[in-house]
């Protein structure tokens, strides 16, 4: 089975996270992928060619294409002729809808699409997104499945109109070898990032609006009034010194010597042993893989009730209203009162959540089925 993965970018996210996990994690012996960037190939794209993916890129901007990468991108179909054109997220079901269209008779491939994101906070996101997702919804009905990372992004957008008919839901699958607790690494770690004998918060998430990032701080600052042995690490791209916004947050809330700013760090796998539990402050999410992976890593996790976030924790984590700084601070302040045993305790149990409902092998199989079922009835 051929398959085309097109996909909006191949920069360190979610969703091109989870196409190289499909792409490199199926059977390649049963399923062989292709991979279109309506953008660039970095980073993500040049792991996929490394291992025998072939990989087109588009080099599209600002969410448009020239007719030449529109052409570029149709030569690429043709080329491959695929069986299966599986699109990641609004922009990229959107350009799979036309390729899909240009085929015509027995070559014409089947067309599964893609939702990654929560509705939580819409009006957040740029005017362009929300209308390249109006189109989305008006063509939905045209693909054989939609699928959808979370129960509550599947119900928001039937809601908003997507066809209800092929939703399916698929959450997010972790390697469960690469992200596994790893005591050996903690001391050096702790040693590197100067947190001594401090409680460390982490926070893995690039930086944009809907993360959090200053909810959280304002939390942090909330805490600190009251107990000040605790360190907070932020992690991910536009999480370092340049960022003036970031950084202006930090001293205007008296955070300067509290904050570690580490930006995007390609060891997050290892990184994540320094911290004592982690936090997802987000306004808006579906399914977050930051959350997943550290709690495969024995890390317990304070999470907003946004997305799947609180069915992703279960009873291994804690759950906050979302936009709600004083109940995140607050608990922030009791997971830190927490012995380290009792922390890791409650970290062993949510590692056992993600080996028994979200590991890698069981969501990968739940694609295959989908592409199966998805061929079969064309």
């Amino acid at each position: 089975m051929k398959v085309l993965h097109v996909i909006t970018s191949l920069s360190v996210g979610g969703a091109e996270t989870m196409l190289r996990n499909v792409a490199l994690g199926l059977d390649r012996q049963r399923y062989q992928s292709q991979v279109l960037s309506l953008t660039g190939k970095d980073p993500i794209g040049l792991e996929l060619e490394r291992a025998g993916v072939a990989v087109t890129a588009l080099h599209g901007r600002a969410g448009l294409l020239l007719p030449g990468q529109f052409a570029s991108a149709r030569r690429a179909l043709e080329a491959w002729q695929p069986d299966v054109i599986h699109a990641w997220m609004y922009h990229a079901n959107v350009m799979a809808q036309w390729l899909a269209a240009r085929q015509r008779g027995r070559h014409r491939p089947v067309l599964i699409t893609s939702v990654r994101g929560a509705l939580n906070s819409p009006r957040s996101q740029k005017r362009m997104l929300r209308l390249v997702r109006r189109v989305d919804a008006l063509l939905s009905a045209r693909a054989a499945a939609i699928i959808f990372n979370s129960h509550v992004a599947a119900r928001q957008h039937v809601e908003l109109g997507y066809a209800q008919k092929g939703v399916v839901v698929v959450p997010n699958g972790f390697d469960i070898e690469r992200f596994r607790p790893r005591p050996e690494l903690r001391a050096r770690l702790r040693s590197e990032l100067q947190l001594g004998a401090r409680v460390a918060v982490g926070v893995v998430a690039r930086f944009d609006p809907l993360k959090g990032h200053e909810l959280f701080l304002r939390a942090v600052a909330e805490v600190t009034r009251r107990r000040d042995d605790c360190a907070y690490v932020l992690v991910g791209r536009g999480c370092d010194a340049s960022n003036e916004t970031l950084r202006h947050w930090i001293v205007q809330l008296g955070l300067k010597d509290r904050v570690v700013l580490l930006g995007e760090r390609s060891d997050v796998s290892e990184l994540v042993s320094a911290f004592d539990f982690v936090v997802c402050p987000s306004l808006s999410e579906s399914f977050p893989n930051a959350v997943g992976e550290a709690m495969a890593c024995g890390r317990p996790c304070i999470v907003t009730d946004v997305g799947d976030c609180a069915y992703l924790v279960g009873d291994t984590g804690w759950v906050v209203p979302p936009q709600d700084d004083a109940a995140l601070a607050g608990a922030i302040e009791r997971v830190a009162a927490l012995s380290e045993q009792e922390r890791q305790v409650m970290g062993a149990r949510a590692r056992s959540r993600i080996e028994a409902q979200f590991a890698l092998d069981r969501i990968l199989a739940q694609y295959a089925a989908i592409y199966e079922r998805a061929l079969a009835a064309a």
